[in-house]
């Protein structure tokens, strides 16, 4: 059964025999050991000092090459237009599954400790300092920069039920609008509002008349499905606020999703784009397979999610609303599918805007330097440079990882103007 068909009831625990129960605990304890109670985990993470926090300067080579990847870029900010924001609350109002901080869901729970450990903080660390670590990573950085802190809603039935048993995490629009406001010269407001729930058009009304304009959608998380026609009053009201949506598309990889992998697919978003809703694609659908839906009868092939990005892209009727966010496209399970074609695509670079899908840049096992100078991306002393900026500020790395990666065919680099672009959020 489809998981969104589900009702929001917990479904009913395992059965487990006692000598079950016993091998499982005994597997649970002897992992807890091996793992030196999070110290494998922080070093997967990649948790370091973060040296800019503490004032440790550059050595004058990394400095060097971090001013190099600064000196071309048009005046103004730099952009990231997709930072998460993660919290248990309750003051907070945040929400994590239980699962993710329970040890008896080895899988889930450790890979809640890689974030929290990426983020820079521990299990007892408060909600509210994962703002603080963001802002002052933000603060640290060598030009001034925006971060759009993104709020997400849980995952809601088609009959419009939030489904707590199989949403992984909440992050509510007051918590992100007021972190914003807190800190309002790093960072801006993103909202999460599913378009089941029966106020979600009174939720963007809120938040529009408060100047938010960018909603954030997880599809294969959240249990949406861009293509239905119950989206169809939210896709109205999104053009009559001048909202924009930023959508996951492709394999989602970062959450324990599992099954609804197809609500990722590039060529669902074809309905909102008709409506006249401009839409920002996550990542640019740089992971997984999906449906090529063009194709008629009961059995399309599948087709690289990237390859239906770049159809929808081509299609000269979403020129001005379609576009592209590079978040994670210089990651190891990523940059052999699109990376050498978007550095080489130019043609797209004025339609691709940056995003650094925080905190996965403090991930140190998502970003092989070692891997990318291989495949002729970076050099050998950049990719030693690179890895010196890692570990200063993850995020001062993932700008210039970005702006130093060559197509290893012909040379060709991300535009400049990718970086400081606000792309449909300056259109008004």
């Amino acid at each position: 059964m489809n998981p969104s068909q589900h009702d929001s009831r917990e479904p009913p625990a395992r059965p487990w025999g006692r000598l079950g129960q016993l091998l499982r605990w005994a597997l649970i304890v002897g992992l807890l050991v091996w793992l030196g109670h999070g110290a494998l985990i922080d070093l997967l993470a990649g948790h370091s000092q973060r040296r800019s926090l503490t004032g440790e300067a550059l050595s004058p080579a990394a400095s060097a090459l971090l001013e190099q990847c600064l000196e071309d870029l048009p005046a103004g900010p730099l952009i990231d237009l997709h930072a998460h924001l993660a919290g248990r609350g309750p003051e907070s109002g945040c929400w994590v599954n239980p699962r993710l901080l329970s040890p008896l869901h080895l899988v889930d729970w450790a890979r809640m400790r890689s974030y929290l450990s990426a983020a820079g903080l521990d299990q007892d660390s408060p909600d509210t300092a994962w703002i603080e670590n963001l802002a002052g990573l933000a603060r640290a950085r060598p030009r001034p920069a925006l971060h759009y802190l993104l709020a997400f809603d849980y995952r809601y039935t088609p009959q419009g039920e939030r489904d707590l048993a199989h949403s992984e995490f909440h992050v509510p629009n007051a918590y992100a609008f007021a972190a914003a406001q807190a800190h309002g010269d790093v960072f801006r407001c993103a909202i999460s509002v599913h378009p089941y729930r029966p106020d979600a058009l009174q939720e963007l009304d809120r938040w529009a008349a408060r100047g938010v304009r960018l909603v954030k959608w997880l599809p294969a998380a959240q249990g949406m499905d861009p293509a239905s026609p119950r989206c169809d009053d939210f896709y109205r009201a999104l053009v009559a606020r001048d909202m924009v949506l930023l959508v996951h598309c492709g394999q989602e990889l970062a959450l324990g999703t599992r099954e609804d992998q197809e609500l990722g697919n590039p060529l669902r978003l074809r309905r909102p784009l008709e409506a006249g809703v401009q839409i920002l694609v996550a990542h640019c659908a740089s992971s997984g397979t999906a449906l090529d839906l063009d194709v008629a009868g009961q059995n399309p092939p599948r087709v690289d999610c990237f390859e239906l990005f770049l159809r929808l892209m081509g299609e000269e009727a979403f020129e001005g609303q379609l576009w592209g966010e590079i978040s994670t496209v210089t990651q190891v399970n990523r940059y052999s599918t699109a990376l050498a074609t978007l550095l080489e695509r130019q043609d797209l670079h004025s339609r691709l805007v940056n995003g650094s899908d925080w905190p996965l840049p403090a991930l140190n096992v998502l970003y092989q330097t070692r891997a990318l100078e291989g495949a002729g991306f970076i050099g050998a002393d950049e990719r030693r440079l690179l890895n010196e900026i890692y570990h200063h500020n993850p995020l001062s790395f993932d700008l210039a990882l970005k702006r130093l990666v060559r197509s290893p065919g012909t040379g060709k680099r991300f535009a400049p103007e990718i970086f400081t672009r606000l792309g449909p959020l300056s259109q008004r």
